[in-house]
């Protein structure tokens, strides 16, 4: 990673915010294959070839220099949070496969599911840009929509609850698959929050350092 100033700050947020961007392409590849009912498996290889980049993008930075404090802070933070995505999207296509050889989820049961996945993603695809902003109004967005990821989790339990002629399987699956874009939500909405204490601190470091010269 690269080390010391605030332009070298702004490419490590950067390469972090590229993280996020393909945790989030996974996410979508996955997310394709579960919610298609026409039983497409195009996502996957998609999603599979974004997890290979990101994990091996993960290790290079590992693998690099940090600087100043600030950029410890945001890399360990970050990249950890893209780490996690990566998992859930892993998570995502290990029931994708599962559930070739299963009827598709009922229309009425996946347009609720749809709407969790379609809020996560989101979610994860503007915490990338608020990273990049800094902005309060950024972060505002990304937990405006994590909020919204939680209710409509609520709401496809309500409905999951009230049919009894649901199979227990796709029920199981169903709340799997929720309680998977509901986490990634929580971890876009984890690097959001952090989004503004980064952009100021590394203003402070540099102000700082400029003092010191």
């Amino acid at each position: 990673m690269p080390g010391g100033g605030d332009d070298a700050y702004r490419v490590l947020i950067t390469e972090l915010a590229g993280l996020v961007r393909l945790a989030h392409g996974a996410l979508l590849g996955a997310t394709a294959v579960l919610t298609d009912p026409t039983g497409d498996t195009g996502g996957i290889p998609a999603a599979e070839k974004a997890l290979a980049e990101l994990h091996d993008r993960i290790e290079e930075d590992a693998a690099g220099t940090f600087g100043g404090r600030a950029e410890v802070v945001v890399g360990v933070h970050v990249g950890t949070g893209a780490e996690a995505l990566g998992q859930l999207a892993q998570r995502l296509l290990e029931v994708a496969w599962a559930r070739q050889e299963r009827a598709p989820f009922d229309e009425r049961l996946r347009t609720p599911l749809g709407g969790i996945a379609d809020t996560a993603l989101d979610v994860v695809a503007r915490a990338a840009d608020a990273l990049e902003s800094g902005t309060p109004e950024d972060v505002a967005d990304v937990l405006a929509g994590l909020h919204e990821a939680g209710q409509r989790q609520r709401l496809l339990y309500e409905l999951l609850g009230g049919d009894v002629s649901l199979d227990p399987a796709d029920a199981a699956d169903l709340v799997l698959l929720s309680c998977c874009y509901q986490q990634c939500a929580e971890h876009a909405g984890s690097i959001a929050r952090h989004a503004v204490l980064f952009a100021r601190r590394v203003s402070r470091e540099a102000g700082e350092g400029g003092r010191l010269q």
